[in-house]
């Protein structure tokens, strides 16, 4: 039989236990730290300078598998470029040959093999995609659901970010008329950052605006391009 007082020093026992319960469960630290994602689009930092250490000397590490940070810096300067619809500063952000983008939801892509999907495009030609897009969507804001994050492993160059865009649908773009409708897209894109720092390669998963699916409708022919970015 078990004593009142083996029980007494059981439930007291527990009740030492709840506090760190409780944070493992509302992802809050003992120490009170709450770790969230990053919501919102970062600016950038000087670019000799990211983390406090010469950028020349970071440039060294990626070479061997160090620098993640670096890498998540130059895909939040891409999404924040689209945030304060600085299109220089998107195009500068992909390498200058150009870089592959793979759409999987495109309707182009439809049943074509993942490894036959995707074009190598110019980064001004991407540029001008996000100037129309932004054009069409003049208040559009970016948001994570989750920022960007490098992959584990010393040769996991990609960066990965869940975002969402916010606004309206209150712009001419490609002629086609606004409705005021509201921007609700989301999605998931990976980045392939090299160690020159620009973006080689995207592999994007997302919905569709209004706008988007209104320009795909007219470019509906044989031979319209259907890439966008983001």
């Amino acid at each position: 039989m078990i004593s009142k007082s083996t029980t007494l020093t059981v439930v007291i026992g527990l009740a030492a236990f709840l506090p760190t319960i409780a944070a493992l469960t509302t992802k809050r630290s003992i120490f009170g730290t709450i770790h969230q994602p990053q919501l919102q689009t970062r600016p950038i930092a000087p670019t000799d300078n990211i983390t406090g250490l010469p950028l020349l000397v970071k440039k060294i590490g990626l070479k061997f598998g160090r620098g993640k940070q670096l890498r998540e810096e130059v895909v939040h300067k891409y999404f924040h470029g689209v945030d304060t619809q600085n299109i220089p500063q998107i195009v500068d952000c992909f390498h200058p040959d150009g870089a592959i983008i793979r759409d999987v939801c495109s309707l182009a892509n439809r049943d074509v093999p993942y490894d036959q999907v995707g074009k190598v495009v110019s980064a001004e030609f991407l540029g001008e995609r996000c100037r129309e897009f932004l054009a069409a969507h003049p208040d559009c804001k970016v948001k994570f659901h989750h920022g960007p994050t490098c992959g584990r492993g010393m040769n996991n160059n990609w960066v990965y970010a869940h975002w969402y865009e916010e606004g309206t649908f209150s712009g001419n773009s490609q002629g086609i008329e606004p409705d005021g409708t509201p921007l609700t897209v989301q999605g998931q894109t990976r980045f392939l950052v090299g160690n020159d720092l620009k973006i080689k390669e995207i592999v994007i998963t997302r919905t569709f605006s209004r706008w988007e699916e209104a320009l795909l409708e007219k470019n509906s022919k044989p031979g319209a391009n259907e890439i966008f970015g983001r």
